[in-house]
């Protein structure tokens, strides 16, 4: 199973089963909607949790389980990361998964300009936060600029203009 980070659930909230969740995702109202499954590694299994309700609240997702409406039954939880199952979901607009471009080298003209260290979503298209020597730059994720996606090499072929870099 190939499974892509959604949340860290951070703490229990109230007594009735629901838990504080630190939204690692772009997509918090889909990955979080009600009956979604997500997947929790609890020692060498995998547990698959379906959303009975979830709901916002200070840069949080406040989640309850299906079958875990009491904070016994989900203290156990606190501290571990959710997934997604890659396979189950679709792949974003731009045709990637943002995590597969973190880390990615960015070249122009064959010269090393940076690393892609956070894709940002937006309604028109992603944009690319690199990291170079000296800054910080956000290239958009347009054919326009973006010539060339190698994940198997690690590394993106961009074309930037005047004043990008």
């Amino acid at each position: 199973m190939n499974l892509i980070r959604v949340g860290v659930i951070v703490n229990t909230f109230g007594i009735k089963g629901e838990v504080k969740v630190k939204i690692v995702t772009d997509f918090p109202e889909e990955r979080f909607a009600k009956g979604q499954t997500l997947i929790i590694k609890e020692k060498n299994d995998l547990v698959e949790l379906k959303i009975f309700s979830c709901r916002f609240h200070k840069n949080h997702a406040l989640i309850m389980f299906e079958g875990f409406q009491d904070i016994n039954l989900i203290e156990k939880y606190k501290g571990f990361e959710l997934f997604i199952d890659r396979d189950a979901s679709e792949p974003l607009a731009d045709g990637y998964y943002h995590d597969e471009l973190l880390n990615l080298a960015v070249y122009q003209q064959g010269n090393l300009i940076g690393t892609v260290i956070k894709v940002e979503a937006y309604p028109a298209h992603s944009i690319l936060r690199i990291k170079t020597d000296t800054k910080e730059i956000l290239v958009p994720f347009v054919e326009a600029f973006i010539k060339k996606v190698d994940l198997k090499d690690k590394r993106i072929e961009v074309v930037l203009i005047e004043g990008m870099l």
